[in-house]
């Protein structure tokens, strides 16, 4: 029993320089990516702000709008990818628009969806795990932009959530399709348990 302790306990402090156990980690995190829908994804924002809303009210005593800010810039890039992931999912639905395309070419279209998809839910599980991975230090450290202004890549993330929000109120009239379907589209993305 003391030697698999031992070993567990090895690996636990050797794991980082084990190429094998960042490839399974890839790989896990792919699966992971492909399987949930996109508000499995906003469920892992949900825990993060509310993380964020702890780590600046309650360990830093922060204002409430200071903890808003800190909240806001902490999630701000994460937000802006599921957001941006989906207008990418209503807009290369396949029963959006595609209906009188031909079946390679539906089929190339899928596919860039699920690329499209890949990439936000990926970044936002990573950034998810650094957070869990490095919790302490995580909770201690405020944000190095906190009370000052706002960055040229906030402000790229305003101008996408912006982008994203008005795409999504305008995607039935811009597309020519009903509300009933992009209602049922964005229902089947954001309703975790919908795999």
């Amino acid at each position: 029993m003391n030697s698999l302790v031992a070993s567990v306990r090895a690996f636990a402090h050797q794991h980082d320089d084990l190429p094998a156990f960042h490839a399974a980690f890839l790989i896990l995190a792919f699966i992971t990516a492909g399987l949930f829908n996109l508000g499995a994804f906003g469920l892992l924002i949900v825990a993060h702000m509310s993380l964020d809303i702890v780590k600046y009210r309650e360990r830093h005593q922060y204002s409430w709008k200071d903890t808003f800010d800190g909240v806001v810039r902490e999630s701000l890039v994460d937000v802006t990818l599921l957001s941006v992931g989906l207008v990418f999912s209503v807009y290369l639905h396949h029963g959006v628009g595609v209906a009188s395309v031909a079946g390679l070419m539906r089929a190339e279209l899928s596919v860039l969806r699920m690329l499209a998809l890949l990439v936000p839910k990926l970044k936002i599980l990573h950034h998810f795990l650094k957070v869990v991975a490095h919790l302490h230090h995580y909770l201690e450290q405020v944000h190095p932009r906190h009370r000052k202004g706002w960055s040229g890549l906030d402000h790229l993330c305003f101008y996408f959530l912006g982008l994203s929000v008005f795409l999504l109120i305008f995607a039935a009239p811009l597309m020519h399709v009903e509300w009933s379907l992009v209602g049922e589209i964005l229902a089947e993305e954001l309703i975790p348990w919908r795999l």
